[in-house]
């Protein structure tokens, strides 16, 4: 670490609190959502002016979709954001980790971003997490615990090799942890043959906040944070996307305004050709547009004129009762999608089982409950598509 890092680190620590910012599952390198438009929405969203007070910038694996070739276009403007990246964090005495996510995303590419930064004159405060660690901040008082994605493959696994870092460290918790993974919170009603994070376990393990990547929907449960993707990547994904940013133990999650859009519209049959229009050629070109219909309907006989009148826009279809079009492990279901990938779950008991597992492991005052069970409802006749 050079000087200039190294002073402003120092002063950070000596006048603020504990701040830091974590982003993951960026996916450069994507078939679909093109990767300059990643990067715009990383830059704009992340290396603003609001985010240079902060101690460190965490990205917590996934940062790259798939294994890319050095000469390929991608490859080329990855480097060049790469270097942005560095700046940003050198100048601004931000120490930037970066933790490997899923192996068939990853691929230990994030090597790239080391050996770029070890050959610059102004060497950014890095370090990039490849397997299991503890690492400690001293000037702040803290230490972060870091798992990849697969690394663990059982609980007695994850135990023992947990307390043998914190041994080494004569640690009986860790301050924050970084994973990338899932828990059993975001698994309900998904069958997964990949270890499943306890999130009992981690809440005795981890004294403040625990961050999780993987899942791409933003969601939290008690002190457990799923930042979810920066960007929206496939259908199914329609929800605010985004990174959190924890400052003395507060955690808020920043939305994107700039992220890629994926659109499903529900067809019904009073939906008009004028209906779509109106829809459709408001949004921005090159979005992916997906028509959720019936197979009997007449846009589903005329879809190939459909891609010809909408050709600025990537135009696909799901049909009812058509489950050949899942989201990857890395995606989350929405509420249709999740009743047909388990058949053994009606409408009805998903509905009891998320009661009951919230309402037994949660103490809700009543106006919370009425709020809960308003919001459980969209489980029973769930309409998770825009209809016209």
């Amino acid at each position: 670490m050079t000087s200039h890092t190294a002073d402003l680190s120092v002063l950070k620590a000596s006048n603020q609190i504990f701040t830091y910012v974590v982003v993951s599952d960026i996916h450069l390198g994507h078939d679909r959502t093109p990767t300059q438009h990643i990067i715009s929405s990383f830059i704009r969203t992340v290396l603003t002016d609001a985010n240079k007070d902060i101690h460190v910038l965490f990205i917590n694996g996934d940062l790259f979709d798939q294994q890319l070739k050095l000469n390929s276009e991608a490859a080329q403007i990855i480097i060049q954001f790469f270097h942005k990246l560095l700046d940003y964090c050198y100048v601004n005495g931000i120490k930037l980790r970066v933790l490997e996510g899923t192996p068939s995303h990853d691929w230990y590419q994030s090597n790239l971003l080391v050996r770029l930064n070890d050959v610059r004159s102004q060497r950014a405060d890095l370090v990039y997490h490849r397997g299991l660690a503890i690492e400690n901040f001293p000037e702040y008082h803290k230490n972060i615990l870091y798992i990849p994605d697969r690394w663990i493959s059982s609980q007695s696994d994850l135990e023992r090799q947990v307390n043998a870092a914190m041994g080494k460290m004569g640690l009986k918790q860790v301050d924050f942890a970084m994973l990338h993974g899932q828990c059993v919170y975001q698994t309900l009603g998904h069958k997964t043959k990949e270890f499943t994070y306890d999130e009992a376990y981690l809440h005795r393990l981890v004294k403040e906040l625990i961050h999780i990547g993987h899942f791409h929907k933003y969601s939290h449960y008690d002190r457990i944070i799923a930042n979810g993707s920066l960007e929206r990547l496939a259908h199914g994904e329609e929800d605010p996307k985004g990174y959190v940013r924890v400052s003395g133990g507060q955690w808020a999650f920043i939305q994107n305004p700039y992220s890629y859009t994926y659109k499903t519209i529900k067809i019904t049959a009073k939906t008009t050709l004028e209906k779509l229009d109106k829809i459709i050629l408001k949004l921005p070109k090159g979005s992916y547009v997906r028509l959720y219909m019936d197979a009997l309907h007449d846009f589903n006989h005329a879809f190939k004129d459909l891609q010809v009148r909408y050709l600025d826009y990537e135009l696909t279809r799901k049909l009812k009762g058509d489950s050949s079009e899942g989201e990857t492990d890395t995606y989350i279901s929405d509420a249709e999608d999740l009743l047909q990938a388990a058949p053994e779950f009606t409408e009805i008991n998903i509905y009891e089982m998320l009661m009951k597992s919230v309402l037994a492991k949660h103490q809700l005052s009543p106006s919370e409950t009425e709020k809960f069970y308003k919001f459980s409802e969209i489980f029973i006749n769930a309409e998770t598509e825009a209809s016209v």
